[in-house]
């Protein structure tokens, strides 16, 4: 076995404990799904709720000390940080499956049409922001350790809510900033 592989695996048993996670992600699609929301919205969710819990695997080697744990499997740091990033990726693939079987549930009992271009949208939109926070996120972890990056790694999540918001604030903001040069263009023509 490789040794990212055995490092995957190491972490897959260390974040066992963590299952309950994956129901709260379940009642959180569950809700939005009730509302009617679409897949591409439902994957989007799951990416994010997965991209948040990516963390809590730094979070329990700091706090159990597994370092040591890490230091006996003979394995190079470029394999652990390879076995890190497919942990998370084998996190997100196994949440969007969730998402999407909870989303044949709703259609079925909403009567709603499935469509295929519709998940491939949501697949993609999903992995962009999943592969965009974590792609930050997971190299601060690994210089700075849990504890010292806690308040750096919430950057890709402000960022990425930000790029998700200003779409809905150029319209408003396009407004006023015409007010703004009308009363401009007003006030100088009353100086004229």
């Amino acid at each position: 076995m490789t040794g990212f592989l055995r490092i995957t695996k190491l972490d897959l048993f260390t974040m066992k404990s963590q299952l309950v996670m994956y129901l709260s992600l379940a009642l959180v699609v569950m809700m939005f799904g009730l509302m009617g929301s679409s897949v591409t919205i439902l994957c989007i969710t799951g990416a994010w709720f997965v991209a948040l819990m990516s963390s809590n695997i730094f979070a329990i080697q700091e706090k159990n000390n597994l370092d040591r744990l890490y230091g006996s499997v003979s394995v190079s740091l470029k394999d652990i940080v390879l076995g890190r990033y497919v942990f998370s990726f084998l996190n997100y693939f196994i949440s969007f499956l969730a998402v999407i079987i909870l989303h044949f549930g709703f259609a079925t009992f909403q009567d709603r049409t499935i469509e295929l271009s519709e998940i491939v949208l949501g697949f993609s939109a999903s992995f962009l922001v999943f592969s965009t926070i974590t792609g930050i996120q997971m190299p601060i972890y690994f210089k700075m350790g849990y504890t010292k990056a806690k308040v750096w790694s919430m950057v890709p999540f402000v960022a990425v809510m930000a790029l998700v918001a200003i779409p809905a604030f150029v319209p408003a903001l396009s407004g006023i900033i015409e007010f703004e040069q009308n009363r401009c263009a007003m006030a100088c023509q009353g100086y004229a």
